[in-house]
């Protein structure tokens, strides 16, 4: 329900502040995540030009074990910080905050030492082959990482997101530098950099927070731990899925597909984080409008970062798609021209990952009734992608996983994005025929330039798109450039 509870001139400066601190979040958010999607990609990169693509798939599968480990654990409590630290705030002052932010620090150690004992003892069937000291490289690098987005979702949650931007921007510089010399002197010691960059930032973010004495804990009923455990339910099925497809690729597939398919995994990077930073500043917002009770303020915001993400996000990957072969040749060599296909497919799968960020976020900022519906959708998206892996992943390789990527992500973006609208009452009517159509084109001409591979063929396809794309969203396009500068007069009100 509306807040009626503030006078006009109240609530509209809380409004301002709530956009200028949006706005700002996501600029600093934009600085960090460019910083992160770029570091994965050079260090794949550098594995990539320096062994064989047998090494890179074994290397990403490991990583990609050790991210999935924390997703179920310190992605979730983290979640859990970015929306009850705010909200609590809001509702019941720093104090109740910092009991709530106390109660998920437990949850996130204990939860993060059963999961990092549970590898240790299933080790032969998750990493059959790799050696023992491989296995407490990915052990650490599960404390590392979970440390990281849990202390990095903290600093959201306390609304700080340039000194998030600041360290992530630090320890990036240290994974890039310790990568050079692992690749060049230490080629065993691969997930080294990861660890001792994560760990540094972890270590950065918890001194950098504000230290409140915790007061009583706020009575949540089943609220909390509701949350964390559909978070994690959510975060598994979601971001876990993309992680595991390349688990699947490297059983269910060749080698040099299994290959491919880590590299077209680890150039997306960039596009896949980049986008997502106006969402990582919007779910604390989100979050202190529902404390706030401010429903007007969602239904604007949430309707203005999903056109920001449609209208930067669709010329962008649809692009992205077309040259994705030629991009993979280049950064990763010869070897790895084939993932092209591949990468196309995972491309259109981000996009909607990525566009249905802001809808999951506005749900998950609500009660257990409308925020359990994302982790929902995600796990019937996951059977959805698994039905597909077992129906045709066996006989298209690393293509049929990559569709099946793509089925489950329909599912997993679909249902939040339809409730949230229906939600709030957003109503776009003409525009969504309008960006179906722009998507459709970028998918005919994105196989086109795929099938061709010609340089001619695959300038016409560029051009083309974004001449289509352009006469679709002429107007919207103007309205944004309007749109920006009241986010930018916004920006200024703290």
């Amino acid at each position: 329900m509306p807040n009626d509870t503030l006078p006009d001139s109240d609530a509209e400066s809380a409004r301002r502040r709530l956009t200028g601190r949006l706005v700002r979040g996501t600029l600093w958010s934009m600085l960090g995540i460019a910083a992160l999607g770029i570091t994965r990609l050079v260090y794949t990169a550098l594995i990539g030009r320096t062994g064989d693509p047998a090494r890179l798939a074994e290397v990403n599968s490991q990583v990609s074990l050790a991210f999935l480990a924390t997703f179920a654990t310190a992605a979730a409590t983290g979640a859990g910080a970015q929306k009850f630290l705010p909200l609590t705030a809001a509702r019941s002052g720093p104090a109740a905050a910092a009991a709530v932010r106390r109660k998920l620090t437990w949850w996130t150690v204990a939860a993060s030492g059963v999961v990092i004992v549970g590898l240790g003892l299933l080790a032969p069937e998750l990493l059959p082959g790799s050696a023992f000291s491989d296995v407490i490289w990915v052990c650490a690098l599960i404390a590392a990482y979970g440390a990281y987005s849990y202390t990095k979702s903290v600093l959201y949650g306390f609304h700080l997101p340039s000194r998030y931007a600041v360290l992530e921007l630090g320890a990036d510089v240290v994974i890039l530098v310790l990568t050079i010399a692992a690749v060049l002197w230490l080629p065993g010691l691969l997930l080294a950099p990861l660890v001792v960059g994560y760990a540094l930032f972890a270590i950065g973010a918890t001194v950098s927070t504000p230290r409140t004495r915790p007061g009583a804990m706020p009575s949540m009923g089943g609220e909390l731990g509701g949350f964390v455990a559909y978070t994690a339910l959510g975060i598994a099925a979601g971001q876990g899925f993309f992680q595991v497809s390349m688990l699947v690729a490297r059983h269910a597939t060749s080698a040099p597909e299994a290959g491919a398919y880590a590299a077209a995994m680890s150039l997306i990077g960039p596009a896949f984080f980049l986008p997502r930073a106006m969402a990582m500043a919007f779910f604390p917002a989100a979050a202190e409008a529902v404390g706030r009770g401010d429903t007007a303020a969602l239904a604007r915001h949430t309707d203005a970062v999903t056109r920001l993400l449609l209208l930067a996000a669709l010329p962008a990957f649809a692009v992205a798609a077309m040259v994705g072969g030629p991009v993979l040749r280049l950064v990763f060599g010869s070897g790895y021209g084939d993932g092209g296909t591949v990468f196309a497919i995972l491309v259109l799968a981000v996009f909607f990952y990525v566009v249905a960020v802001p809808s999951v976020n506005v749900l998950s900022a609500h009660d257990l009734h409308l925020a359990r519906i994302p982790p929902l959708a995600s796990t019937v998206g996951v059977v959805v992608g698994v039905v597909v892996w077992l129906m045709i992943g066996g006989r298209w390789g690393a293509g049929g996983v990559a569709v099946g990527y793509l089925a489950g992500m329909v599912v997993q973006a679909g249902v939040p994005a339809v409730v949230a609208f229906r939600r709030l009452g957003i109503r776009w009517g003409t525009r969504l025929l309008r960006y179906a159509a722009s998507t459709c084109a970028g998918v005919v001409l994105s196989a086109l330039a795929l099938v061709t591979g010609s340089p001619g063929m695959l300038a016409g396809c560029i051009g083309g798109f974004l001449l289509v794309f352009t006469l679709l969203h002429a107007r919207e396009i103007a309205g944004t450039v309007r749109l920006v500068r009241e986010l930018r007069t916004a920006a200024a009100h703290r």
